[in-house]
């Protein structure tokens, strides 16, 4: 494409591939749009000029177009097959101005105005620094804030849901001279926001209070257009404390699993947690001396610079997830020649896990930005050997029956030789009302299985999927991970209705050019094209 733009540097042959080094790696021109100008307003017409001339060189010769992100997602969702829209320089967060406002939003909700290309690891720092919170947000934070949203990137909140349940409008160009400010019917926002965002980036915007084209937008799997802004819901900065222990009991954790109250497990635990996530060990025999499972509670408190509050991030082990643990068992397996035989993988996971997360009961109280780190990349040098993760998700009321299939078809699997090099993380996430949002049951529950690449892991995964649907277990998978979602797993999670919605509201918003420019190699895989 021929882009002669002063605010965007073209690089020719960039390659693109994901941190984890899951999938190849792909070469394409990279159009980086920069933040130039002496004022502010010069800054904000340049991004909008830059924008422009790629999106019109790529609308004339019908070149699909990829926003990278993060490079966080371990599928195929920003994949390019064409060209790459960089935007991380673009890095704008302040509270919405209240002439924009047509209404209050009810305490303590705070109207914040984020540019979409910001990681989640710096809009948390941000929003602290001004005595403001995302209400949720994933267990990591390396993903943009726009590629957070389009895969329905979650945590494990009860009460909130996952990120895309905390927008309260998207500010996204879909085409070369056209953009949309989109919210539900009733929304915050007024005309002048959408007049004022006209002005500032030189792009015509509409303002669409919609409710249909909002919860297609909410999970908007990257082709929707381009998402320039995000209007956030922040809270006042709260901090959370949390307790995690060790069991060994299989009947207590699996029984966490069906009633969702860890203080029934041991009394130690937090009751009617605000969060709640669980560490599986896939390996560890019932009965055993060693943990099978590590339970993980949490609740918010209100943040009063309390001396025992983590405020920066120093502790990879607060986690509750497994993006710092699989390094960590990379690390062992890159340096033990026999560690791929049978046995020994069991005892190498069930050591590591016992090494990460302890023996012994934990607790900690930090930050979000704290809790949900750690900081952008720590850690994933996997290179040679690549990570892997497929996240299964289900209707809470069916989770114990499903992680009991999963565990079983690991160990047959196993005793086929087709090892499992990693471990299993739950969640559990209050239901969405967005149309492709994974977590689309009143509480759903996320099975993340996080390992090592291996030649043997479709053949696993391949087995896992077979075993729920022939035990009738209806399940979704994450959008940003291992590809579970095929056209029939598709149409079995979310159902017909919400597919045809977010295809309409995709028709509604893109000319039949743009749906080829902003196409995801996601959809195809997907059955949504």
């Amino acid at each position: 494409m021929n882009v002669n733009h002063p605010a965007v540097h073209v690089l020719q042959n960039e390659q693109w591939r994901d941190v984890h080094f899951f999938n190849d790696g792909v070469r394409c021109t990279r159009y980086e749009v920069r933040w130039t100008g002496a004022t502010l307003e010069e800054q904000l017409r340049n991004v909008g000029g830059g924008i422009q001339a790629v999106l019109k060189a790529a609308f004339d010769e019908a070149v699909p177009l990829r926003v990278p992100g993060g490079l966080w997602s371990l599928s195929t969702i920003s994949k390019p097959t064409g060209a790459m829209l960089d935007l991380s320089n673009y890095r704008r967060l302040g509270k919405v101005p209240d002439a924009w406002l047509g209404a209050a939003a009810a305490p303590p909700v705070v109207p914040m105005l984020v540019g979409a290309g910001i990681t989640i690891n710096v809009i948390n720092r941000e929003l602290a620094a001004q005595g403001l919170a995302l209400q949720t947000s994933g267990a990591s934070d390396g993903q943009t804030l726009a590629g957070a949203i389009a895969t329905g990137t979650h945590g494990a909140d009860l009460r909130v849901g996952a990120l895309h349940d905390t927008v309260l409008a998207l500010h996204v160009v879909v085409s070369p001279t056209e953009s949309v400010l989109i919210q539900p019917q009733g929304g915050l926002l007024n005309q002048q926001a959408a007049d004022s965002l006209t002005s500032w980036f030189g792009i015509e915007c509409r303002l669409r209070s919609d409710d249909q084209l909002f919860r297609a937008a909410q999970v908007h799997l990257g082709s929707l257009g381009v998402v320039l802004n995000v209007v956030l819901a922040a809270v006042p900065l709260y901090c959370w404390t949390r307790q995690r222990i060790p069991h060994k009991d299989g009947a207590a954790w699996r029984g966490v699993l069906r009633t969702r109250e860890p203080h029934n497990a041991n009394s130690l635990h937090l009751q009617d947690p605000d969060s709640l996530s669980i560490i599986v060990n896939p390996y560890a025999p019932e009965p055993s001396t060693d943990p099978r499972a590590w339970i993980t509670s949490m609740r918010r408190l209100a943040y009063t610079h309390q001396p025992d509050v983590q405020t920066n991030v120093t502790d990879a082990a607060l986690r509750s997830d497994l993006a710092a643990f699989l390094p960590s068992i990379i690390k062992v397996f890159e340096s033990h020649a026999d560690a791929w035989l049978d046995p020994v993988v069991r005892g190498i996971t069930s050591a590591q896990l016992r090494e990460f997360y302890g023996t012994q009961p934990s607790n900690g109280t930090a930050l979000p930005g704290v809790m949900f780190g750690p900081p952008e990349r720590f850690g994933l040098d996997f290179d040679p050997l690549r990570g892997a993760s497929a996240e299964y998700v289900f209707d809470a009321e069916e989770a114990r029956q499903a992680v009991d299939i999963i565990l079983e078809t690991l160990e047959s699997q196993m005793d086929a030789h087709r090892q499992y090099f990693g471990g299993i993380g739950i969640r559990f996430v209050k239901g969405s009302t967005a149309w492709l949002a994974p977590n689309t049951k009143p509480i759903s529950t996320f099975v993340e299985l996080q390992s090592i690449s291996t030649a043997e892991l479709p053949a696993i995964h391949s087995a896992i999927g077979a075993a729920l649907t022939q035990a009738g277990i209806a399940y979704g998978g994450h959008w940003g991970q291992w590809e579970l979602n095929t056209p029939e797993v598709t149409r079995r999670w979310w159902g017909d209705h919400a597919i045809e919605s977010w295809k309409a509201a995709r028709t509604d918003l893109l000319s039949v050019t743009a749906r080829q420019v902003f196409a995801s190699p996601i959809l195809e895989v997907a059955g949504l094209e």
